[in-house]
């Protein structure tokens, strides 16, 4: 049996989160991002503070697909004004609307609460909320809070979690 660290509750062999107080089991406590060297994130050198206009279009947007490479597994995001991409945290009451967890979000540095992505009129828009290891768009690390245009086949990378956008705009 395994025992909880926090609140001594009793789990079975396998068991990832206490059922009790939600830490997670196999760490015996909260899990946070770890910062990853630099050596394994891309490098930027386009200019941090520079973000392309988007200009209002009143049409409906394609739906958008992302597609985690490393599982091949596509999330078609639901269409919210906006969706928020991370990791779960049941004991800390974080419940990302797209939990990159199952495909090794914890170990390729994804925060708790990693990046968003909204809709302005057609164009969809992806903002870093504060990450530990950086939101990166086409190999551009992206400044937190400050939104950047997703077009299709864009390379979008959280951590080191790499995904590609799908903009369909055959089912519109």
């Amino acid at each position: 049996m395994i025992e909880c660290p926090s609140c001594g509750r009793k789990h079975r062999p396998g068991t990832l989160f206490c059922s009790e107080c939600g830490v997670y089991l196999p760490t015996g406590g909260p899990l946070r991002t770890e910062p990853l060297p630099d050596e394994e994130l891309p490098v930027s050198r386009a200019n941090p503070w520079v973000s392309e206009q988007v200009e209002e279009d009143k049409t409906a947007p394609a739906p958008l697909h992302l597609k985690v490479l490393a599982t091949d597994r596509e999330i078609r995001l639901p269409s919210a004004a906006e969706v928020h991409v991370g990791r779960l945290d049941a004991a800390h009451g974080i419940f990302p609307d797209l939990d990159l967890t199952a495909d090794g979000g914890l170990e390729g540095g994804v925060s708790r609460r990693h990046c968003k992505i909204h809709q302005r009129g057609a164009t969809y828009l992806v903002e870093d909320v504060g990450s530990a290891n950086g939101t990166f768009l086409n190999g551009q690390r992206l400044t937190p809070y400050l939104p950047h245009v997703l077009k299709d086949k864009d390379d979008l990378q959280l951590g080191t979690i790499k995904l590609q956008v799908i903009l369909d705009e055959d089912e519109t």
